[in-house]
């Protein structure tokens, strides 16, 4: 039986030249000098930097194999303390076993696939032990930044690893019946309950090169008859931006690979018709997710090529979003070792029994000039005197604030609890606010930012960082600050589905702004660089898609063995050199090789001006200067020719190359087909896909710059430099806002501003590692708003969660806030939150539930008594008892993991029915929530026959991917806009 392991790719056979030696403009994708540069322009691989001693490349594990027992992880229930790599007894677990978390790679190998030893996996206590032996004062924040890695590293990828390794069982193992059956089952179940869809039949197409994703693959694969025509646009599967995996299995040395990918554009069945589909074959186009991690290129290319071969099945993951974690997790290595993380002697102690619950006032608020002004807060009808929080009561942090707490009751619209937490959180640097539903967080949340907005003076003052964790919860905070008059504010971040933050996106703001003239050279140097590796990246696709070769391919290889071949053909390139001023005829030098290849004769060149601006991707009719690019091209094309015909009348016709016949010509490119290889053709390939990563990311520096000005500039700057002039745009933000993700993504450009205050809304929902992306290292003031009594952080592995017994050594799933609010570490004292305690949203009636539980300070405010009855009930809350059983599901359905109860749905539909038969609501006044999808999916077939049905985005895709709803009812659906009147909403909780 054939033992699988993970592939090992050979030896690039590309040369690697001395830095010295090589152009960097010509790396960098353009030379200005041509020809007569002094330095090579060698498509060659480039030595990388020095690494430090633990960076270096582990080997893959010998004792990884591909198991036919299910994948059931972690072994024994428990993970591994030892450590990473070294540390751990017996050597290191697989390849991406590393000790330094900096050089983990975010998506898992296929070594770390193939592993079935225990992931190390630290505690989260900081008295518990650590392999991290270090000591000092950022000792704790390393360790902990480590374990946050390490949990949602883990918490991200798991299952990723689940279904990769049960595809590779798949690929490996298969079944008479899947060999054998066209038409085969694509929906998939890991012994774990990990959902996937697996595509049989795999085929590469084409290699297209796109200006900013890079190299970019088309594959095809039998499409299952449920999927074919219409039905895979409305199945959710393959969607553009979700990750996906190429498992493969070599046919050589049966071994096994994973290609990590996003999704471009999915293709049906009718699209690949014209290419041979059909009707039984789609397709769809993939970029590479690690677009820098070269070993993915590499193998992907010599798969396409030919230089490897094997099979290969590609793996969906249901709604699996690459930016949805990566941003985080590469943040926190970059935090790593890098960066002070603010408050750390609260958030990370080195030693947890020195941590000390009481917090001084905001730095910035240290002088004894400052003060807080606090009359944007004021009631219309207050008296007219001046509300501000001086250094005295800022002094009275961890005192008595009542003084000037009564005051800010009487002269605003904060309630007692309210004041009391406006009073704290703006005299403590680092400060929790918890509060139950309706007790009016967001409002204090505005309240504050009004405040510390109110308080910014001078040229040193910075915007405000309002952060959320979701989409729909930022833009409802920024609407409130608009609405408050605050409208110098910066959306960042793409997620908006409203309409008026479309003029405070950061791109609207930069777009308005009048660029410096060395802000223009950068970002047009930055362009031309770009544009160019991307037409030649786009020929070098060309050429390998139609097995032919381009002049910049062959180049190098004639330079070295055909001298005199090489010489003919690069006297063309230097005709270019005059005209170097346009951008779209840089590389017109190859024009010459490309008609020679393709047959032409000489005489002939002078005739094939469209030839030749199609060459160069140039449309001169609609070229942004038509006149001039029309007449550069038909000059430069009438000194090529010239040349050409020069060159032939000096060379000998036996020496000439355009003596040579169309048979000599292929033959004679056929042999240096075979003499330069197709590895070192595709490794080439590689060289300039990652070359143009590298411009991408010069680009975008370029781009941050502009932003940076954009977001940091202050009023006085405006006013007295024409050089920082801006068009119609606010003079300064006072509010950046974006989500808890967003800032992770954005954290380069945020760290060049300075900030000096967050304020995080919903804080008590937020991973504690997402949390730690908003603490820049100049953060003065921190503010958390939420209650962590309500709802926690989402996570995906319940062995990292505090609601199960194995997990409380890890709690991924405790936010900062609850981590200080309560904490487990024996000896550390709590940092005490504010709390508001008036509520105005539940009747007195309902709230009581909350006061029986969670909240027994809770006071209801005298407009919730006024609540008026429900029609038709005699009370307004019912506890209903029976003693029907669940439904009995099929234990072969994927459904079976949930719950359904059909006594219970049938009582739901009544009373709704009764309730909308008074007449006194329509559907829009009725929700219906149940915790299980099951239940979900039965309310929702059993009610969408009498009513219009409102489902979440995210509960319908839930239904999809469990099984509850078929892809043709999901179809029947549609993804339409729905008005929210006249529709009855029913959602999971």
């Amino acid at each position: 039986m054939a033992v699988f392991t993970a592939h090992i790719l050979p030896r690039p056979v590309l040369p690697q030249l001395a830095s010295s030696s090589l152009c960097e403009p010509a790396i960098a994708g353009f030379c200005p000098h041509g020809e007569h540069c002094d330095h090579s322009h060698e498509i060659c691989r480039i030595p990388e930097k020095p690494l430090d001693p633990w960076a270096s490349r582990q080997a893959i594990s010998p004792y990884n194999i591909l198991a036919t027992e299910p994948r059931l992880m972690p072994q024994g229930g428990t993970f591994d303390h030892e450590g990473p790599g070294s540390y751990c007894e017996g050597d290191y677990r697989h390849d991406n076993d590393h000790v330094d978390i900096r050089n983990i790679n975010i998506l898992p190998t296929m070594d770390e696939i193939l592993s079935l030893r225990p992931p190390y996996m630290p505690y989260k206590d900081f008295h518990q032990p650590h392999y991290l032996k270090e000591s000092g004062e950022n000792a704790g924040t390393s360790r902990h930044l480590d374990t946050l890695f390490r949990h949602l590293r883990y918490d991200s990828t798991e299952q990723l690893v689940d279904i990769c390794y049960r595809a590779s069982q798949i690929i490996a193992f298969p079944s008479q019946q899947e060999t054998a059956n066209s038409d085969y089952q694509f929906a998939h179940t890991t012994p774990k309950g990990n959902r996937f869809m697996l595509f049989r039949d795999i085929c590469f197409e084409e290699i297209l090169f796109q200006e900013v994703k890079g190299l970019v693959l088309r594959l095809s694969y039998a499409c299952p008859k449920l999927l074919r025509g219409r039905w895979m646009h409305s199945s959710g599967l393959l969607e553009e931006g979700m990750l996906v995996a190429l498992v493969g299995l070599d046919n050589e040395d049966h071994t096994l690979s994973t290609i990590f990918f996003e999704v471009v554009l999915r293709e049906s069945t009718d699209a690949m018709n014209a290419r041979g589909g059909n009707g039984q074959r789609a397709s769809i186009q993939l970029s590479f997710a690690q677009r820098d991690n070269q070993e993915d290129v590499r193998r992907a290319l010599y798969y396409f090529q030919g230089v490897l071969r094997g099979r290969f099945v590609l793996v969906d993951f249901p709604k699996v979003l690459l930016a949805g974690f990566s941003a985080t997790l590469k943040q926190l290595q970059n935090q790593y070792h890098k960066h002070p993380l603010p408050f750390a002697t609260n958030i990370a102690p080195s030693d947890p029994r020195t941590v000390n619950s009481r917090i001084e006032p905001p730095l910035y608020a240290t002088s004894s000039d400052f003060s807080y002004d606090l009359n944007p807060l004021r009631r219309p009808d207050a008296k007219k005197t001046d509300l501000r929080m001086t250094s005295l009561e800022l002094g009275l942090a961890n005192e008595n604030l009542e003084p000037f707490q009564k005051r800010l009751e009487m002269e605003t619209t904060l309630d007692q609890g309210q004041a009391l937490a406006l009073s704290q959180n703006l005299s403590r640097g680092l400060t929790f606010t918890q509060g139950p539903p309706g007790t009016g967080k967001s409002y204090l949340g505005v309240s504050l930012t009004k405040a510390v907005v109110s308080s910014s003076t001078g040229i040193n003052s910075k915007p405000v960082l309002a952060v959320c964790m979701t989409n729909h919860a930022l833009d409802s905070f920024l609407e409130d600050l608009v609405k408050d008059g605050i409208t110098q504010i910066a959306r960042l971040g793409a997620g908006s589905k409203v309409e008026w933050t479309k003029p405070y996106t950061l791109r609207e703001l930069s777009r308005r702004m009048k660029l410096t003239q060395l802000e223009s050279h950068n970002l047009t140097r930055s362009r031309i660089r770009l544009e160019a590796l991307h037409r030649e990246g786009t020929r070098w696709c060309d050429s390998l898609s139609t097995s032919d070769l381009s002049w910049s391919s062959v180049r190098s290889h004639l330079m070295k063995e055909y001298p005199d071949i090489y010489r003919q053909f690069k006297a063309l390139e230097k005709a270019d050199q005059s005209f170097e001023g346009h951008r779209a005829i840089r590389h017109a030098g190859g024009f010459g090789f490309h008609c020679w290849n393709s047959g032409f004769d000489l005489q002939a060149l002078d005739k094939l001006s469209v030839e030749f601006a199609t060459y160069l991707g140039v449309d001169p009719s609609t070229d942004d200067t038509s006149r001039s690019g029309t007449r550069i091209i038909e000059n430069l094309l009438a000194e090529i020719v010239s040349r050409s015909r020069d060159l032939n009348t000096i060379v000998s016709s036996g020496s000439s190359i355009w003596s040579m016949s169309p048979t000599e010509r292929t033959t004679m490119v056929e042999k240096w087909k075979l003499e330069i290889g197709p590895q070192r053709l595709v490794e080439q390939l590689g060289e300039l896909h990652r070359r143009h990563q590298v411009a991408i990311q010069e680009k975008r520096k370029a781009t941050q710059d502009i932003d940076a000005r954009c977001l940091e500039s202050s009023k006085s700057q405006w006013s007295s430099n024409l050089y920082y002039e801006m068009l119609d745009s606010p003079i300064t933000e006072q509010v950046i806002g974006l989500t808890t993700t967003a800032c992770a993504t954005y954290w380069p450009l945020l760290h060049r501003l300075g900030l000096k205050v967050v304020i995080c809304e919903e804080a008590g929902e937020v991973m504690e590692a997402h949390t730690i992306c908003t603490l820049f290292p100049s953060i003065e003031h921190a503010i958390f708003i939420g209650d962590p009594l309500q709802l926690r952080p989402q996570i995906t592995e319940q062995a990292l969660s505090l609601e199960t017994k194995f997990g409380r050594d890890y709690r991924l799933d405790e936010s900062l806030f609850e981590r200080l609010m309560f904490p487990s570490t024996p000896g550390v004292l709590p940092i005490p939150p504010s709390q508001l305690n008036l509520q105005r949203r539940m009747h007195p009636a309902i709230a009581d539930i909350s006061r029986a539980t969670l909240y027994p300070y809770l006071q209801d405010h005298e407009s919730t008594f006024k609540h008026p009855a429900v029609v038709g009930m005699a009370d307004r809350m019912y506890w209903f008892d029976h003693c029907h059983s669940e439904d009995t599901l099929d234990s072969r359905s994927a459904a079976f993991k949930s719950c359904s109860n059909a006594f219970e749905v049938e009582m739901v539909a009544g009373l709704v029915q009764y309730l909308i038969a008074g007449n006194a609501y329509d559907l829009q006044n009725v929700a219906i929530l149940t915790p299980y999808n099951g239940q979900l999916a039965a309310l929702t077939k059993r009610l969408r026959s009498t009513c219009s049905i409102w489902l979440s985005e995210k509960d319908r895709e839930t239904l999809i991917d469990d099984g509850f709803l078929s892809v043709e009812e999901a179809a029947m659906g549609g993804r339409v806009q729905v008005d929210l009147i006249n529709m009855l909403r029913i959602a999971t909780m």
